[in-house]
């Protein structure tokens, strides 16, 4: 609640907000002293699948600039409890015809995210060995390497770099 001046009471009356209106109205008269207000503060509730989930985002997550867009896609999925092959209706067809160019580097983020949780490692040495990934991939100096030792690599330079060392 707070004080505004009502053209109806003629005096500084006390005003409530209806949120779901977005009215403001005279507490003593009633009067509609402003509608459809847009309240710009920000909204903190989560869009997340786990009840939970006490994380206050409104979107995914957030982008990737070492992907060509962003990491900013869009995947379509087998709907729950359907039956058939995914692949043989038409959005599987259409997903994989628009298959992503930068696949092999998200598996390959996924990976260097995965080993480094099992080390304990901290994000910045995470997005450090990403990045030593994505100029080795740039290069094509990686066709024909283990890949998993590749990405170990990349983890073991990354924490050199920022002064981690592990062995």
């Amino acid at each position: 609640m707070s004080d505004a001046f009502c053209s109806d009471c003629k005096r500084q009356t006390e005003v409530v907000f209806d949120h779901s209106a977005g009215d403001t109205v005279c507490s003593e008269c009633g009067l509609v002293l402003e509608s459809h207000s847009i309240d710009e503060t920000s909204e903190w509730r989560t869009f997340a699948n786990e009840s939970g989930d006490n994380d206050p985002v409104r979107v995914g997550g957030p982008t990737n600039p070492l992907l060509a867009d962003g990491g900013l896609t869009t995947v379509i999925s087998k709907p729950n409890g359907s039956s058939g092959d995914f692949l043989s209706s038409s959005l599987g067809r259409w997903q994989n015809r628009g298959s992503n160019p930068d696949r092999g580097l998200i598996v390959a983020f996924k990976t260097i995210a995965t080993m480094a949780d099992r080390l304990g490692l901290v994000a910045t040495i995470k997005d450090r060995a990403n990045e030593i990934y994505k100029r080795v991939e740039d290069q094509k100096s990686s066709r024909g390497r283990n890949q998993d030792a590749l990405l170990a690599a990349c983890l073991y330079i990354a924490c050199r770099q920022e002064d981690k060392p592990r062995t």
